[in-house]
């Protein structure tokens, strides 16, 4: 029964300060990195073994060599490390193992041996072999003619001795030369792992310096002027209600400068001004090491140069491999071996045959011919003993310039490091710093703070006020409504109720003839509005008009007193709903159809919706300073402090109008929008129009990688979302239609019917503001 077996993969891990290559044979379940760097030990120590696979260059793992892609492309790159002259080919997916000593970037790394080829001396025979003629008699004219065929002999032995070394001298002419090739390839690699961690730290480098100096040119800016905050901070009036509060709880303070803890914050700012310097300093420090990691003139020329020892090397396979004389050696060599075997030829005829002078005669014209042919063979032997003595000395060079290379590769992956760590160290300072600066940046923020309080003070105050007129309002309302209720039951009980009888009462509705009950609920307590300063009206300001307002006057004067007055009526319909009682007990003749009842929820609900729009008024007011407009009590203040004439009060009153305009435009907008977003929510599925809100709704088809999604809807097919919509496969798309276009689909599988729909059809492609971004 035969068995499956495994095969082996073979793994070539190529020596970058030598170029030899070293070739392993792993059983798959093996093939690890720790396998092959014990495989490794015998030329380099496990400790001392740094391994790149690539490109793009990086150490390998374990799982690196579970894939197929990867060992597919290994056996590419050995495929093309064959000829040299792919050096510079473009690249074609293949993949290389290199391995590189730490001991050779060590800056006392011993300087390498040099390079001795092999065979560099050829040791020619001095006797011939053993003759193929069996002459049985010693005569004279046999012991000559035995001379020639030694001769021949001798001359065939030492053209086979040249060129058997012609063969091998260029072997390995031709093997040095691929281990350059090889050094070349392990320089590259190094240099563009090089490059990767460079081209990394320049990125961080640049995003880094922008953020450092959008920072620190603020934090200059704010430490600059901290003594002038300050100053301006007093001259900064607290609120009269603020001064009064402080007062009472045993405080002084008068100015926004009298809440600053002054002496600590200036503590402080010497604090943040010496880190703030320490920074610049480190930055400096950072800026210089930057520079110290090389610029892009001098990678130009170290590239340049090592493109030049690239191109020596490919000019010295060319040169190997143009060069015949191994042919040149093998063709004398069949000469030499044909001219031998014609004189034995001779020979054998002329110990045969009657004319033995003859045979002289041809031996000597054959020894003059072939004469010239083992001193050819002797000179072109020496001409490849050059060529292996040139390429020996250029490993040898190769090697040695291999060595302060990637000296120069290692020193900049360190500095490339320690530059890296000297980054994080001043990004963690600048982050501290940061938030060392927050606490001078409240300083910076208390002024216009300040107003946001005051503001936000007086809306809250307007929020309690309206709240409880509300709620007065409504308790108005409902006991006026019971009243109402009272007086109908009291109707029915005096007219038709009297009529019924005790069933109706008794068990078709037993509450027939109660009351209705009494709902007295009870307000919280907001206990907020006892806490807040009153500060006034943001805006009340006297001009100078010795006129009264009507309403302080003559008229309703407060709030309080259009919710006082309560009329008789109501007060006896009051006392009545308190008596207990199981039956309504009303007089029915304090009643007539003439009789005018004053209801007093008209006074409630008119203070309620006065504190509601005053309510309205400072939310309104607090959105209108943040967004940068002025009050008009700014307004005011400025026109008085300028000129107190009349010609600046008209000017102070125009300058009213138009806030109040503002104020009331502005409402009116938020109004609108408001209005305008709850009646924009709903999704239209029976029609889509520009500002529609559409889900689209995922088809099943894609084309260019992207999904392709339609519009729910009913009756009103082929609306599309536009393919810029979309952004990975979301489930749904919900959107408001910013553009809407009209097209026919054309042709299947062109670009003018993306969606795949019979040739003529009309479709819209909808282009969306999305509203569900994290769907």
């Amino acid at each position: 029964m035969a068995t499956s077996s495994v095969q082996a993969h073979h793994i070539r891990v190529l020596s970058a300060s030598t170029g030899v290559c070293y070739m392993i044979s792993l059983h798959p379940s093996e093939l690890t990195v720790s396998n092959l760097r014990r495989h490794l030990a015998a030329a380099i120590p496990t400790s001392d073994q740094i391994l790149l696979l690539g490109p793009p260059y990086k150490v390998p793992k374990d799982s690196s060599f579970q894939s197929e892609d990867v060992l597919s492309s290994l056996r590419l790159g050995d495929s093309e490390d064959s000829n040299p002259l792919l050096l510079t080919s473009p690249s074609t997916g293949s993949r290389r193992l290199f391995l590189f000593s730490k001991h050779a970037l060590s800056e006392n790394a011993p300087n390498p041996h040099p390079c001795q080829l092999e065979p560099m001396t050829l040791t020619l025979p001095s006797e011939p072999r053993p003759s193929p003629l069996q002459l049985g008699t010693h005569s004279p004219l046999h012991q000559a003619l035995e001379v020639y065929e030694r001769r021949f002999m001798l001359h065939l032995d030492q053209g086979r001795a040249l060129a058997d070394g012609a063969d091998l001298r260029l072997a390995a002419c031709r093997q040095c030369v691929q281990e350059q090739a090889i050094m070349a390839r392990a320089l590259r690699a190094a240099v563009s792992n090089l490059s990767v961690h460079f081209n990394g730290t320049q990125r961080l480098r640049s995003e880094f310096t922008s953020e450092f100096q959008q920072k620190t040119s603020h934090h200059s800016a704010l430490l600059q002027r901290f003594e002038t905050l300050l100053a301006s901070l007093s001259s900064i009036n607290l609120h009269p209600t603020l001064v009064s509060v402080a007062r009472a709880s045993g405080n002084v303070m008068e100015t926004l400068l009298d809440t600053v803890p002054v002496e600590k914050e200036r503590a402080w700012a010497t604090q943040c001004q010496t880190s703030h310097q320490r920074l610049v300093t480190m930055f400096t420090e950072l800026e210089t090491a930057f520079s110290a990691l090389g610029t892009t003139s001098s990678r130009e020329q170290e590239a340049r140069q090592d493109s030049e020892s690239e191109r020596a090397t490919q000019d010295l396979w060319k040169e190997v491999q143009s060069n015949k004389i191994s042919d040149q050696q093998g063709q004398r060599l069949e000469k030499l071996t044909s001219d031998h075997g014609e004189v034995v030829k001779v020979i054998m005829n002329a110990i045969n045959g009657n004319d033995p002078q003859s045979a002289f005669t041809v031996l000597e014209e054959m020894s003059k011919s072939s004469s010239d042919i083992l001193p050819q063979m002797l000179t072109d032997d020496e001409v490849l003993r050059n060529l292996m003595v040139k390429v020996a000395e250029a490993k040898t060079i190769s090697m040695k310039r291999m060595k302060v290379r990637l000296r120069e590769v290692s020193v900049a992956q360190s500095a490339i490091q320690r530059v890296n760590s000297s980054l994080n160290v001043l990004r963690d300072a600048l982050n501290q710093q940061n938030e060392n600066m927050v606490h001078l940046e409240h300083v910076d923020e208390l002024a216009k703070s300040y107003k946001e309080f005051e503001a936000e003070l007086r809306r809250r105050r307007a929020y309690g006020d309206a709240v409880s007129s509300s709620w007065a309002a409504m308790m108005e309302k409902l006991a006026s409504m019971r009243s109402d209720e009272v007086k109908a039951r009291e109707k029915f009980l005096r007219g038709a109720g009297r009529h019924l009888m005790p069933p109706f009462y008794e068990t078709f509705a037993p509450t027939l003839a109660t009351p209705p009950p009494l709902f007295t609920p009870q307000m919280p307590a907001m206990v907020e509005m006892e806490t807040l300063p009153d500060l006034g009206p943001a805006d009340t300001v006297a001009v100078g008009s010795s006129s009264t307002s009507p309403m302080q006057a003559g008229g309703v004067s407060s709030a309080s007193s259009l919710t006082t007055g309560t009329n008789p009526r109501e007060e006896e319909n009051m006392r009545t709903d308190n008596q207990p009682q199981n039956h309504l007990i009303v007089s029915a003749d304090d009643q007539t159809d003439q009789e005018i009842i004053v209801d007093s929820t008209e006074n409630a609900d008119a203070d309620a919706e006065r504190k509601t729009l005053a309510y309205e008024n400072a939310v309104l007011r607090q959105a209108i300073e943040r967004m940068g407009m002025k009050s008009p009590r700014t307004y005011i203040e400025e026109a008085k402090n300028t000129d107190p004439h009349a010609i600046e009060m008209a000017s102070l009153r125009k300058k009213l109008d138009m806030a109040e305009a503002e104020a009331k435009k502005a409402k009116d907008a938020l109004a609108k929008s408001v209005d305008s977003l709850q009646k924009s929510d709903k999704i239209s599925y029976t029609s889509f129009a520009i500002h529609d809100i559409a889900l689209f709704m995922p088809t099943g088809r894609s084309s260019g990688g992207k999904q392709h999604y339609l519009a729910f809807h009913t009756n009103c097919p082929n609306n599309y979302l536009s393919p810029d919509n979309v952004y990975g496969r979301p489930d749904f798309v919900l959107g408001r239609i910013v553009y809407q276009e009209k097209l026919k689909a054309g042709e299947q599988g062109t670009d003018a019917n993306p969606f795949h729909l019979p040739v003529g059809t009309t479709f819209f492609v909808n282009t969306v503001e999305v509203l569900n971004k994290k769907a």
